[in-house]
């Protein structure tokens, strides 16, 4: 359905020719009094209004205060018959997307009033992403057992609070990332930004100009109007710092004193820069250990230990590795088209004994890889004969779980030709279904021998 757009100008000759120009591809509703525009605006709800600042009654700049105060998403577009620079910085500063000046080219009203709308439609994307990630990530918290069920009521109670730093342990693959956000979008309101930060994929030459920005001319190649850094980006926000083990000494001075003061200066900068946002640091790896040898500063370490969650291995929860499949097996049939729904008898078993190195970040790969490539009603034991350890040597045979022989070779190329066939033979669109880098799928191309 087209969008509304209510018109408000005191000329009806006006009003009927913005009108007619517009009538075509919107949905129009007018008035030509203030006090009429403000009813209508809220019986009508249009998407965007058309309005003039000199109306009889009520001044247009009044109108847009009445608008904003009800909505203040409302997208208002003013209408002056002298570009008077005063009002129009007021009503810009009060809220109006942007203005006109009489008499008004046609062509600039429609590509003014397209941007505004294509603006509303982003601002509603957003909305509705930040829904889905918020549902998403409180959803993707599942657990049954005792250790997930304690982590996520930590989590309820330190989401409250912006000014606390977060320490989350865990091995890789254990879902740390996920836990953040899970916190990030549970304070119970719209979050500010999220931004992640891989502290050991930054060089380190980088890292503070990376995280606190620098200012024009701060070392050569600097960008000449300088940049902001993770932090100022993240305000009101969450800065997430995974690998925090990796960041370099230097750069760790100037991280404890935003923790401790909030403020921190631009490289080659001298002004301090106040910055609010809830700092979630992660790592795989035993800081205190980074302490003693000296990799680590010791007084960073007490100030991110206020909080600390461990995140545990998937195979120290075994009760929600069943729950935790079928999850991700009804997200990827939703999204391949696939209706793979039970799991058979030994493939449960192997789930549950298999020790999961990889972790939870195993495991939706290994679904994913299933219901992509499978087909039927059940996940059965041949389905997974690509997991490395599900091999295991009998009287000098290699075995699968269900007792007989097992070529994994043959397996494997029989999974890669599988990929291939379905991808068309394109070996980029192969190596995204198998979740492998392009060029070791090559490799293994060439030494199965399946290369034409």
């Amino acid at each position: 359905m087209a969008e509304k757009i209510l018109i408000v100008d005191d000329e009806k000759s006006i009003l009927k020719a913005l009108r007619m120009t517009l009538e075509d591809k919107y949905r129009i509703v007018s008035a030509e009094k203030g006090s009429r525009a403000i009813k209508l605006f809220q019986e009508e709800k249009p998407d965007l209004i058309l309005l003039d600042i000199g109306l009889p009654d009520i001044n247009g700049i009044e109108v847009l205060k009445a608008v904003k105060e009800k909505d203040p998403d409302a997208l208002v577009i003013m209408v002056t018959a002298v570009e008077e620079v005063k009002t129009i910085v007021e009503s810009i500063r009060l809220g109006a997307y942007d203005y006109l000046v009489k008499p008004i080219n046609s062509q600039e009203l429609f590509l003014t009033v397209k941007n505004a709308l294509e603006n509303l439609r982003l601002k509603d994307q957003i909305r509705v992403i930040q829904k889905l990630n918020i549902d998403r990530y409180k959803f993707e918290l599942i657990g049954q057992s005792p250790e997930v069920k304690k982590m996520i009521e930590i989590a309820k109670k330190v989401s409250i609070s912006i000014d606390t730093p977060i320490l989350i342990t865990g091995e890789s693959g254990t879902g740390k990332g996920v836990f953040t956000r899970a916190i990030h979008y549970s304070t119970g309101k719209t979050p500010g930004p999220f931004v992640t930060v891989n502290c050991g994929a930054i060089a380190k030459d980088l890292v503070e100009s990376e995280l606190f920005g620098y200012e024009r001319g701060a070392f050569t190649g600097a960008r000449a109007d300088g940049k902001k850094g993770h932090f100022e980006e993240s305000a009101g926000g969450t800065l997430f710092l995974d690998e925090i083990g990796a960041m370099p000494i230097s750069a760790q001075a100037k991280l404890l004193r935003v923790l401790e003061d909030r403020k921190f200066s631009r490289v080659g900068g001298t002004k301090d820069i106040e910055v609010l946002s809830r700092i979630i640091a992660a790592t795989n790896t035993e800081l205190e250990d980074a302490v003693k040898q000296g990799q680590f500063r010791k007084d960073l370490f007490y100030r991110l230990n206020v909080i600390k969650i461990e995140v545990p291995a998937l195979r120290e929860r075994k009760d929600d590795i069943i729950l935790l499949t079928r999850h991700f097996m009804t997200h990827y049939n939703s999204k391949l088209g696939k209706r793979i729904k039970n799991i058979s008898p030994k493939v449960k078993d192997f789930l549950l004994q298999y020790p999961w190195p990889g972790n939870v970040r195993e495991l939706r790969n290994m679904v994913e890889r299933i219901i992509l490539l499978e087909d039927g009603d059940t996940i059965l034991p041949e389905h997974i004969a690509f997991v490395s350890d599900l091999k295991e040597e009998k009287d000098g045979r290699i075995t699968d779980i269900s007792g007989g022989s097992l070529d994994y070779e043959a397996a494997t190329k029989a999974l890669i030709e599988k990929a291939l066939k379905r991808a068309g033979g394109n070996v980029t669109e192969a190596a995204l279904m198998l979740n492998m880098p392009v060029h070791k799928l090559r490799y293994r191309i060439k030494k199965i021998g399946l290369e034409n």
